[in-house]
C-alpha cells in the first residue's frame, strides 16, 4: 500500500495520529452532567443545540434515542463519543471527567474502547473492504488480520473482502462499516441512523447484527433512529425534542 494511502483516514474516527498507547477502561458506565452544546454564529443568534442533558447510561444498557430532526439527538452521541467537545457540562466515562483531558487522551480513549455506526458508511473508495476495517488499528493491522476475518466472517462479507466499497451493495457497505466499528472490540457501540438509508428488509438484517454483536461483547450500545420498531428494541428508549431529554421509557 503506497503511504499516500495510507494516511488517507476517514474523519469521523480519528482528530489526530494513530496512538499504541492504551487507555482500555473496565466500567464502561457513561454520566453526563449538566451538558450544552452552542454553535455560535456571526450575523446570525446563537443556536444552543443541548440544553443542560443530565444523563446515566449503565454497563451493556442498550439504548435509544428518538425525536424529531434537530432535537439534538446525533449532536449528544457525538458528545457523548467523545468526537465532539461540549460547550459546558461533563461527560464521565470510568468515572473519569472525559473532557477535562486534552485530545490525545480522547483520541485513545475512542481508538481502544469506542466504535461508530453513521447512516453514511465513510467507508474509503481507494481500500478494499478488508483494508477498510483495518483502518482504526492500522499501526497493529498484522497481530489484527485474523480477528478481520472473523468479524467478516460473522458478518457475511469473507467473499466481499478484496472488493472495493463501490462494489458493494448499500447493506453490504453498511455491513462492512459494522465490521470497521467492532475491530478495536469496543465496550461502547454508537450507531447514529444505522439503517436510515437501507430498505426494510436490509435494514432489519443490519439491526440484528447490532443487537447480536453487542450483547456476544456485553458491549453499551447507543442508537439515533427515527424508526419505531428499532427503538423498542433497546432497553431505554429516550425522545429528546428541542435539546433537552423529554421522555425516558423502559
Amino acid at each position: 500500500m503506497s503511504a499516500s494511502r495510507r494516511y488517507l483516514v476517514p474523519l469521523p474516527y480519528f482528530h489526530s495520529p494513530l496512538f499504541t498507547l492504551h487507555s482500555a477502561v473496565k466500567n464502561m458506565e457513561i454520566r453526563a452532567v449538566n451538558l450544552t452544546k452552542v454553535y455560535k454564529k456571526k450575523d446570525s443568534p446563537d443556536i444552543e443545540v443541548l440544553k443542560d442533558i443530565n444523563l446515566d447510561i449503565k454497563s451493556g444498557e442498550k439504548i435509544s434515542f428518538t425525536g424529531p430532526s434537530g432535537a439534538g439527538k446525533s449532536t449528544l452521541i457525538h458528545t457523548l463519543g467523545l468526537m465532539d467537545r461540549p460547550t459546558s457540562g461533563q461527560v464521565f466515562i470510568d468515572g473519569k471527567d472525559c473532557y477535562k483531558s486534552d485530545d490525545n487522551y480522547l483520541c485513545k480513549m475512542r481508538k481502544d474502547n469506542i466504535g461508530f455506526v453513521f447512516q453514511f458508511h465513510y467507508l474509503l473508495a481507494d481500500f478494499t473492504v478488508l483494508e477498510n476495517i483495518l483502518l482504526p488499528v492500522w499501526e497493529e493491522k498484522d497481530k489484527k488480520m485474523s480477528y478481520a476475518e472473523e468479524i467478516l466472517a460473522k458478518v457475511g462479507l469473507s467473499h466481499r473482502k478484496n472488493h472495493f466499497p463501490n462494489e458493494l451493495s448499500g447493506g453490504e457497505q453498511q455491513r462492512a462499516a459494522l465490521a470497521r466499528a467492532l475491530i478495536n472490540k469496543p465496550k461502547i457501540i454508537f450507531a447514529d441512523e444505522p439503517t436510515g438509508n437501507l430498505d426494510r428488509q436490509t435494514g432489519l438484517e443490519i439491526e440484528n447484527l447490532l443487537f447480536s454483536v453487542s450483547n456476544d461483547a456485553k458491549s453499551t450500545l447507543i442508537l439515533v433512529t427515527h424508526n419505531q420498531e428499532l427503538a423498542q428494541k433497546a432497553d431505554r428508549q429516550i425522545k429528546m425534542i428541542d435539546g433537552k431529554i423529554k421522555t425516558a421509557e423502559v
